[in-house]
């Protein structure tokens, strides 16, 4: 991981941009990643207010894959000290994992 480090007090000829620090960090894939939740409904009354496909879509930084959790970061720390937030699911009720791209910015002058 590199991270860019920004002088906040210090003078700057040229300041380093947000984007600019983030297109240099290499960082984790981010992922949405469709699950089925376990539940808790104080209101089920009968075996007709059962919901078999509560279905949950959590996103972050793929941060583990393997064979019994996905695990996704919220945060990632500077200096290679790893990840805040990170929240492990069960592999046995992962639906889906989709990589989120990029989309191309649209252009200030044309409007697009």
């Amino acid at each position: 991981m590199r991270v860019v480090k920004l002088e906040l007090d210090a003078p700057s000829a040229e300041p380093a941009g947000a984007a600019e620090a983030l297109a240099a960090s290499p960082v984790p894939s981010l992922v949405v990643v469709t699950w089925r939740d376990a539940f808790f409904d104080l209101d089920q009354t009968t075996d007709d207010d059962f919901r078999p496909d509560y279905l949950v879509r959590t996103v972050g930084f793929l941060v583990g894959d393997g064979p019994i959790f996905v695990s996704l970061a919220q945060e990632v720390l500077p200096d290679d000290e790893g990840y805040r937030a990170v929240t492990h699911i069960p592999r046995a009720v992962v639906e889906r994992i989709v990589a989120l791209e990029h989309a191309p910015q649209a252009s200030a002058q044309t409007g697009e």
